[in-house]
């Protein structure tokens, strides 16, 4: 109650601020809300590139994305700890043409825009197997309020871009959205996955920064979130037994969900660890052989046509407490395995179904082709731009 309280209160003062700014006219400008940044960073670059919109990034704490380049007035620290910062960052949202934001973000419950902007949600994934929004089994003891506060930030978002009519589906349930909210582009951030250019210099620098690597297959191991704890001590995996099994020709990368810290954990000749150390488009560049559980990784990483494993070691407790939208089973594109002889067994015998990751690709990733962010642009602005 005491938490509820001080959200209300918050939300109330925000609402008093954007209001006042509403007063305001609405200015030529393209306002970014970054919680992850990589669509946000890829939006930046083709807005920069093909509009003479101003852009303004709101940088919260937990973005990854640095956002090198930008004017320093032009790129905020969006925190009520920096109130100066904050309170401008309120003035341009209260003013802009356009705002791009790419997750659930509290404040935008206070933020009522006007007419004349357009809020777009770019969201941090491409897919989703656990439940979230209104169908996230966890907020069922939320208050009241809290609920109500739900809404009122699914409201702000005017078009939700997606690069499957299936991800529509879900975005309509988890946001009680309809289809004219639904913007079939394609997630930007997917783009990368369809420029070889890209990806080889990724390579490349993953190479440099990870020379154990050279002559080895790559696994990459990225668990999901759980929320029993921040902090992991010991993993759901026997590092020891893959090591004396394939230490000989492979090597492991662990990377955990960034929200997360890796207690405990030292870097071996077999495995490293990347949390925290390295972006995870520039691993998948390097990865043979992706091993995961409810992430939203596959539904990029299907794109490059390369085997996935799937570890589902706490199916049963992971779906009673989350929820899943699919059955799981039949939704993974590759063998489902709960221990870790079953994944050595799987990487020794090669067993993956690459026509079940093609069919899988070709679904979700139906809109995302390489020009997602050209087409996104040209959708909000509202004019034919030249290359």
């Amino acid at each position: 109650m005491i938490r509820e309280a001080g959200i209300t209160a918050y939300l109330a003062v925000v609402r008093i601020i954007f209001t006042v700014f509403k007063l305001f006219p609405v200015r030529n400008k393209t306002i970014m809300l970054a919680s992850f940044g990589d669509n946000i960073e890829e939006v930046r670059h083709e807005v920069a590139r093909r509009t003479d919109s101003r852009i303004v990034v709101l940088r919260e704490s937990s973005c990854r994305s640095a956002f090198d380049g930008m004017e320093n007035k032009n790129l905020i620290s969006f925190s009520p700890k920096h109130l100066p910062q904050f309170i401008r960052a309120i003035y341009h949202l209260a003013t802009a043409k356009v705002v791009f934001v790419d997750n659930y973000h509290l404040i935008l419950a206070a933020c009522d825009f006007k007419e004349k902007t357009t809020c777009v949600q770019l969201w941090h994934a491409n897919g989703a197997v656990k439940l979230f929004g209104l169908k996230d089994k966890t907020t069922k003891t939320r208050p009241d309020s809290a609920h109500r506060r739900f809404r009122q930030v699914y409201d702000r978002f005017h078009k939700v871009v997606v690069s499957s009519d299936e991800m529509a589906d879900i975005f309509k349930e988890a946001f009680g959205l309809d289809e004219e909210n639904m913007m079939r582009t394609g997630v930007p951030r997917t783009d990368f996955f369809h420029s070889e250019e890209r990806i080889d210099e990724a390579r490349r620098k993953m190479y440099e920064a990870l020379p154990q690597m050279k002559d080895r297959t790559v696994i990459l191991y990225a668990p999901t979130f759980r929320d029993d704890g921040f902090t992991v001590e010991n993993l759901p995996i026997d590092i020891g037994m893959m090591e004396q099994a394939l230490g000989d020709t492979h090597h492991l990368l662990v990377h955990l969900h960034p929200v997360m810290d890796f207690k405990g954990f030292k870097s071996t000749a077999f495995a490293t660890d990347t949390s925290k150390r390295h972006d995870i488009f520039d691993l998948l560049s390097v990865t043979d052989i992706l091993i995961t559980d409810y992430s939203s990784i596959p539904f990029e990483f299907s794109t490059l046509r390369r085997p996935m494993l799937f570890y589902p070691y706490d199916l049963e407790q992971y779906e009673a407490i989350r929820g899943l939208w699919f059955d799981y089973e039949s939704l993974a594109p590759g063998p489902v395995v709960r221990t870790t002889e079953g994944l050595i067994e799987t990487i020794e015998a090669g067993s993956f179904n690459m026509e079940a990751i093609e069919a899988f690709d070709a679904v979700w990733n139906k809109y995302a082709d390489g020009n997602s962010t050209k087409r996104l642009i040209e959708r909000v602005y509202k004019e034919k731009l030249e290359d």
